[in-house]
């Protein structure tokens, strides 16, 4: 089931996207978390979502446990995006103090069955960033290239395949042997220089070491195994101990559930005024897809 904002905004859910009806090149990927906020103001129109739904829906059922501060964040994230695609500056998202979030009574919203929705044109579209919320230090969004159109592109397979081939009736109109050119020999020459050029970039391509983990986390050293939790941790500091078990102290008191992401990575620093800590479902260095998500903490040395 897609989604019809104010006539002028398609929102589908399952590529987590955001579309100008009237210009379908203009469209917003969303984060996975934003385009689950949105669905439940969506679906909970007019009504108000209160905030421990959105921490019940959107976080705990996948096992994880945030500070209000992500919440506004990603609502952030639905607002820019709205503004993008909409282009327009009304409020379509409003703010229930103390409460939640529920969409503007202003807004005129349709529900539309997958098979009406547009087809977005496998375009390349120049990048356009939309302006950050310096509120929340968000990071910008930027409108995708492409869009993943497998119907569309088989059916242009299939028509150019039939223009490029030619009809031929037996006995008819014979397509006379072509004679020799005399750019034989530079087409043959090109080919085999394309040939020696692409061999050698095979070459270096094997040659490169695209498997080796990123040397950011062979600076991360094994500290513990905190019931259920492997810490590893970059220390910058003298006084180690105490901003070790401090900023540890911080990702457990989230809720952290160790035995879905038992693998936790965080640097230690006595200058830095954020944390950032990365909790993985499977060891970082040696899993091509460790399915990570990341804690953000505010303000750490004033705690």
């Amino acid at each position: 089931m897609n989604w019809i904002i104010n006539d002028n905004i398609e929102f589908r859910p399952e590529m987590k996207k955001l579309i100008s009806v009237s210009n379908p090149e203009i469209n917003v990927t969303l984060t996975a978390p934003a385009s689950r906020c949105l669905l439940l103001l969506l679906e909970a129109s007019p009504e108000i979502v209160l905030q421990q739904d959105f921490f019940k829906k959107v976080w705990e059922e996948e096992g994880m446990l945030v500070p209000t501060n992500t919440l506004y964040q990603n609502i952030s994230i639905v607002r820019r995006g709205l503004r993008a695609v909409g282009e327009t500056d009304s409020r379509l998202i409003a703010t229930i103090p103390r409460k939640g979030f529920q969409i503007d009574d202003s807004v005129k919203i349709i529900k539309q069955d997958k098979s009406n929705a547009a087809v977005t044109p496998e375009t390349d579209i120049t990048e356009v960033d939309i302006t950050s919320d310096t509120e929340y230090g968000d990071p910008a969004i930027t409108r995708d290239s492409t869009a993943d159109q497998p119907t569309w592109s088989a059916i242009s397979a299939h028509v150019n395949e039939r223009e490029q081939t030619p009809l031929v009736t037996p006995g008819r109109n014979k397509i006379p042997a072509s004679k020799p050119s005399r750019s034989a020999g530079w087409h043959l020459s090109a080919v085999i220089i394309f040939a020696a050029f692409a061999t050698g970039l095979l070459i270096i391509a094997y040659s490169l070491p695209f498997g080796k983990t990123p040397v950011f986390f062979d600076n991360y050293n094994f500290v513990e195994n905190d019931n259920g939790c492997q810490i590893y941790t970059k220390d910058d500091t003298h006084d180690s101990r105490n901003y070790y078990q401090k900023y540890k102290n911080l990702i457990k008191n989230t809720g952290l559930n160790c035995k879905i992401y038992p693998w936790v990575y965080f640097p230690v620093s006595a200058t830095s005024p954020t944390l950032t800590a990365l909790a993985c479902k499977q060891d970082f260095k040696n899993s091509v897809s460790p399915g990570c998500i990341s804690l953000y903490f505010r303000r750490v040395q004033s705690e």
